[in-house]
């Protein structure tokens, strides 16, 4: 059977401090091998990411969402820049900052995409063909009832003579229209 490896074997495998090795065992580590360490504190942070409450990007703005953004391209273009000397310089660590880079841009489109959501919310607005056409309708349905009204109150402006009623208020709509029309075409 293979010796286990020492806290020293796996903190410099796992990229870590020795003290940190043996804290991690008293957390319930398998240290018998360096590939059951690494499992375990996958698997711790796969946990941890799952627990954790998620932000969502409206929570993030403290009144000044725009300036949430531009901070977080400024950030998103740093993380970017380390990643691209990482890339350059060999390092091997290049996988962790490509992660980042990415985690950090994909928090940023998440956050552009609410600035314009609530954009879109905030504006309470109707396309310029549907109010044209709204406006179009409501004049419409005005007129047929300038058209109705001399027969439908006649009776009640005079009930004596309804006939003289009818006369007087059809040509009232009559004049109501022209000047409407001379109105609209002006």
């Amino acid at each position: 059977m293979p010796k286990p490896p020492s806290n020293l074997d796996l903190a410099q495998a796992l990229g870590i401090t020795p003290q940190r090795v043996s804290v991690l065992r008293g957390e319930g580590m398998p240290c018998d091998s360096v590939d059951a360490a690494v499992a375990w504190r996958e698997a711790r942070k796969v946990a941890r990411r799952a627990a954790a409450p998620k932000a969502e990007p409206a929570a993030l703005d403290d009144g000044t969402l725009a300036g949430t953004i531009a901070e977080h391209r400024r950030l998103v273009a740093q993380a970017q820049s380390v990643w691209r000397a990482a890339m350059e310089g060999g390092d091997p660590n290049q996988g962790k900052y490509q992660t980042a880079y990415n985690q950090s841009l994909k928090t940023l489109v998440n956050l552009e995409e609410e600035a314009e959501r609530r954009a879109i919310l905030v504006r309470d607005y109707i396309k310029s063909t549907e109010a044209a056409d709204a406006m179009r309708q409501l004049a419409a349905d005005v007129v047929n009832r300038l058209d109705k009204l001399a027969l439908d109150v006649a009776e009640q402006c005079n009930p004596e003579n309804p006939a003289k009623a009818v006369k007087a208020l059809e040509s009232w709509v009559r004049r109501v229209k022209a000047d409407l029309s001379e109105h609209d075409a002006g």
